[in-house]
């Protein structure tokens, strides 16, 4: 193996790292979701910023790395064996699919939740359920009483 090839194995290597610590991270920000915990939320929330510019910066490394080299990566959805790819790559491929899953069940308890606000909101409120004219616009809600009056 050259030190090119020795290059991009360590790159995927760290890649690999980023995204386990990314998979950590949002499996604390689900639990914080579910326990309602804000502090614990923002805390997953920066982390998970810190780690997509971590994770975004080592893949520009990886692109460049890998043109001078003259290896090109399959994408997820290619499925076929190249034995020119590194084993690193799969394992990544697999753990951002991971990462990509545990997100979108986040994103629909955030959803959940941000509905369930709405709705409490709309009870506390006193608002009309949304109606629609003859056209199939939405009418803006109307609020029976201003919040906090009797």
């Amino acid at each position: 193996m050259n030190e090119m090839s020795t290059s991009l194995v360590a790159i995927l290597n760290e890649q690999i790292s980023c995204a386990q610590e990314m998979l950590a991270t949002l499996a604390r920000e689900n639990q914080a979701l579910v326990d309602g915990d804000a502090d614990l939320l923002n805390t997953a929330g920066a982390e998970k910023a810190r780690l997509v510019e971590a994770l975004d910066s080592l893949e520009h490394e990886r692109r460049a790395l890998s043109d001078a080299i003259g290896l090109t990566f399959a994408s997820a959805s290619d499925k076929s064996a190249d034995a020119s790819r590194p084993a690193e790559w799969r394992a990544l491929l697999d753990l951002i699919a991971e990462c990509k899953q545990q997100n979108q069940r986040n994103g629909a308890l955030v959803k959940a939740r941000s509905e369930q606000v709405r709705i409490a909101l709309r009870a506390l409120r006193g608002t009309e359920a949304a109606l629609y004219d003859p056209s199939g616009l939405e009418h803006a809600a109307r609020s029976a009483r201003p919040l906090g009056t009797a």
